[in-house]
């Protein structure tokens, strides 16, 4: 009777140990080391510090957006801020560098390292991209400056711009419809689709308005999914900086004609990181379908 009960107790034993090696722990999306994490959000927060006197328009912390979808990306943190004493005479400079504002600094960490770095949208950057060089653009460099150079010099990351030329991964194409039209219609679509947010906008025209200035209809839209988004930052998140969330442009030119403008993935991913990702390049797809179809009149064609 012993010998068959521990026979018994014996097959138990085995079936457990089977099971514990057959089987594999599911992956905790938030089991991101702490100390990663934390050095993030502090630098997060020293930044948070410099920018205290600016306009905060949206903090997007993508790693803990994307774990409550159920998917997993690198700590990643951007922080969206406005001076429209600075930036309205850029736009009135050149509307489509709205695009590029309002103010952004982006707090990551690479999924290989564990150490905060932070990126942010440089002068140099602005002025290859649109062709400008103003006074205006100076304004941006030296409060920008200012900002970053508060933070440890051994987390900044730095872009290398020497292969950014006009229009740099800029997509745009004209509306069929008016500017409200085509604001209220990009609205409808983005916000038609499950796994979207939306996030925040700027309305260049209303803030030149508090500066006694004119600017043409000029707004920026921001939006994005933070699975979907969560995915195509896993091995890239500095593309966070300018592709997520998404940022959409919609402008009304000297002449009349209505135009929207956005970020290309796959470009920042290549200047970045010198390689692009399939979900980074199935995004793009989708929003270039997406857009066509929001402002696209369908009774003319």
């Amino acid at each position: 009777m012993n010998f068959l009960k521990n026979l018994i107790l014996f097959g138990v034993f085995i079936a457990f140990i089977s099971c514990g090696q057959n089987s594999k722990p599911k992956k905790t999306i938030t089991n991101e080391p702490t100390n990663v994490l934390q050095k993030v959000d502090n630098a997060v927060m020293k930044l948070n510090n410099q920018i205290a006197e600016y306009d905060k328009i949206t903090t997007l912390d993508h790693h803990r957006m994307a774990a409550d979808e159920g998917v997993y990306t690198p700590p990643s943190v951007v922080t969206i801020f406005s001076n429209p004493k600075i930036e309205v005479p850029i736009v009135q400079a050149n509307q489509l560098i709205g695009l590029d504002l309002p103010f952004k600094v982006l707090c990551y960490a690479e999924p290989d390292t564990t150490e905060a770095k932070v990126a942010f949208t440089s002068a140099e950057f602005i002025q290859k991209r649109h062709n400008i060089d103003s006074e205006a653009l100076r304004d941006y460099e030296r409060a920008m400056n200012q900002i970053i150079e508060a933070l440890p010099k051994k987390m900044i990351s730095n872009t290398d711009v020497s292969n950014v030329d006009e229009n740099f991964g800029i997509v745009q194409f004209k509306s069929d419809f008016d500017f409200s039209t085509t604001v209220q219609n990009l609205r409808d679509i983005v916000m038609a689709q499950s796994d979207t947010k939306w996030f925040a906008d700027v309305d260049y025209q209303k803030q030149a308005s508090t500066q006694n200035v004119e600017v043409r209809p000029t707004m920026l839209l921001l939006f994005g999914g933070p699975a979907p988004g969560g995915k195509a930052m896993v091995s890239s998140p500095k593309i966070g900086l300018d592709a997520f969330c998404q940022k959409l442009l919609v402008y009304e030119n000297e002449a009349g004609e209505v135009w929207i403008a956005y970020n290309d993935i796959v470009a920042f991913a290549e200047l970045y990181y010198q390689s692009f990702t399939k979900p980074q390049q199935m995004i793009n797809q989708r929003l270039k379908m997406t857009f066509t179809k929001a402002v696209t009149n369908q009774s003319t064609e």
